[in-house]
């Protein structure tokens, strides 16, 4: 158990109340899952739009800026709101401007991405999602005074076992790939698994011997401190 972990396990208990916005069913069981793991009193108030991402992939962000907007800041009453589509970072971010409350599920993963050095591996499934990511990173990294050397590598194989719904096949396909990249250019410090749904890959890729990073679980634990900050 990490350090973040042990310190919500840690807190006084208390009740609060996230909702989430997904573009995929999977994620409902899978963000169970993983606030049940942080053993925290919380209420989720799951939302599935699969529609937003196959818009947004279909026409860019403007096609469906108004209503994932709209979707948020209804959302908003809740202790903390949490967007688990990287595809839709930048427009989390806009609403977040008002909102503080209401995150990107990415931004607390590129946080501690950017301390792993200074050659870091992006990992994507979704091109749509490509800027807003490695926008994200050096951002992230600026702020701290670190200078990201990004290399990205598009799994462009896996999406169909994703979009087939087998998991295990899903994240074969992208440990393939990441380590067919490392071993081409090895001098890296770290690996971003950059859209939520690639978590299922960090289990095959523990041999790699640097930093695997996934976000759902650093996302959750962020959700928790910003609930409870608000209530």
């Amino acid at each position: 158990m990490d350090r973040d972990s042990r310190n919500l396990r840690n807190e006084k208990a208390t009740i609060v109340r996230i909702a989430l916005l997904h573009t995929a069913d999977v994620h409902v069981a899978t963000f169970d899952q993983i606030f049940a793991d942080l053993g925290i009193d919380v209420v989720l108030d799951h939302h599935v739009h699969p529609d937003l991402l196959d818009r947004a992939r279909r026409g860019g962000l403007d096609s469906v800026r108004s209503e994932v907007q709209t979707t948020l800041m209804a959302l908003a009453c809740a202790d903390a709101v949490l967007c688990t589509c990287s595809t839709l970072g930048p427009l989390v971010d806009e609403v977040g401007l008002s909102f503080p409350h209401i995150l990107r599920i990415d931004r607390p993963l590129m946080e501690k991405a950017s301390g792993d050095g200074n050659r870091i591996l992006v990992a994507i499934c979704l091109e749509s999602t490509r800027d807003a990511t490695l926008a994200l990173l050096t951002a992230c990294a600026a702020k701290t005074g670190r200078k990201i050397d990004a290399a990205l590598v598009v799994c462009t194989d896996a999406w169909a076992f994703f979009e087939a719904g087998d998991m295990d096949a899903y994240a074969q396909s992208i440990a393939a790939t990441i380590k067919a990249e490392v071993a081409e250019h090895p001098n890296i410090d770290g690996i971003v698994l950059a859209q939520a749904s690639m978590r299922v890959a960090e289990t095959a890729l523990e041999d790699m011997g640097i930093p695997v990073r996934s976000a759902p679980v650093i996302a959750a634990q962020r959700c928790i401190a910003v609930a409870r900050k608000a209530g």
